[in-house]
């Protein structure tokens, strides 16, 4: 692993960078970015040949809008391969707030009320909505202001995400998806996301938020009697990396049959740097690419 991270203040703790990486070709890659409230993480994939060739991320301590948008003002000026011109460009964000709605009763001068009616009025945050299409939805989602305006500064034509598009297409495109219906988690610092798919068809999606690890399973033994889904018979996908795994995934053990892992789509291949536990960590950020197609 290549760790370089030479700047004053915020260093990157992850510097994968593989020996192809060609800045003089930049306009032959994607760059993927994510950012959460205590960090921004981005890879690059050389369209060409279908491979991701650099993953970095940057932490930093859990930020307001403004912190996080001076953390990532200084990230942009000094990360030298975020100053590239791409062939193309998407961010993710992630938060606990959006709104699917079918694609045929949404109206795009209602985004703000849909988002309104959930999660209350949000201040000095942008409206945003991306297809989500093998479900034929539309998910709305709040973004800070500040942050669109800094990332279309660097990347005037960036597209915004929110990581409800991964997640979903993620699990219905998993091969271990066996059980109908099937559930699948993802977890963050203080909510999670549930899934339940049956055939390639959403039958829900919500966010939870969690103050104890007990909470998960409160909230996944809810969501599984809705439709008469046995726990113990039950393989949980889970997005994420089962290397470090949470108290709640421990848990859960107790309750489920087992616990299988998402993996990034296997439409890419990726350099060497970037082993199989990184891109189970970075699976939205590395299955982001393709929710533009």
């Amino acid at each position: 692993m290549q760790v370089t991270g030479s700047f004053d203040t915020l260093k990157a703790d992850i510097n994968l960078v593989d020996e192809t990486f060609d800045v003089s070709q930049s306009g032959s890659y994607h760059l993927s970015i994510q950012t959460e409230s205590d960090s921004v993480s981005y890879c690059i994939c050389n369209t060409a040949v279908n491979t991701y060739v650099v993953l970095r991320n940057y932490s930093f301590p859990k930020s307001d809008h403004y912190q996080l948008t001076n953390n990532l003002t200084y990230i942009f000026e000094n990360d030298d391969f975020l100053k590239l011109t791409y062939k193309n460009s998407s961010h993710l964000w992630i938060s606990p707030c959006s709104t699917l709605v079918p694609n045929y009763l949404f109206d795009s001068n209602e985004a703000e009320a849909y988002i309104k009616f959930n999660h209350g009025k949000k201040a000095n945050e942008q409206i945003q909505h991306h297809d989500i299409k093998p479900l034929n939805l539309i998910n709305v989602f709040s973004c800070p202001e500040m942050l669109t305006n800094l990332l279309r500064k660097y990347q005037p034509n960036i597209r915004l995400f929110h990581q409800t598009a991964p997640f979903i297409e993620t699990v219905l495109a998993a091969p271990s998806l066996t059980h109908s219906p099937g559930l699948a988690i993802f977890f963050y610092s203080r909510y999670l996301d549930i899934l339940v798919v049956n055939h390639q068809k959403l039958l829900f999606y919500n966010t939870f938020q969690i103050n104890a690890p007990e909470d998960t399973v409160y909230y996944l033994a809810g969501v599984s009697n809705l439709f008469n889904i046995d726990l113990l018979t039950t393989k949980l996908i889970y997005a994420g990396d089962l290397n470090q795994i949470p108290p709640e995934l421990s848990i859960l053990n107790n309750y489920v049959e087992s616990i299988v892992e998402c993996i990034p789509s296997n439409a890419f291949t990726y350099c060497h740097q970037i082993s199989a536990s990184f891109r189970k960590k970075f699976v939205h950020l590395f299955n982001l690419y393709g929710c533009e197609s």
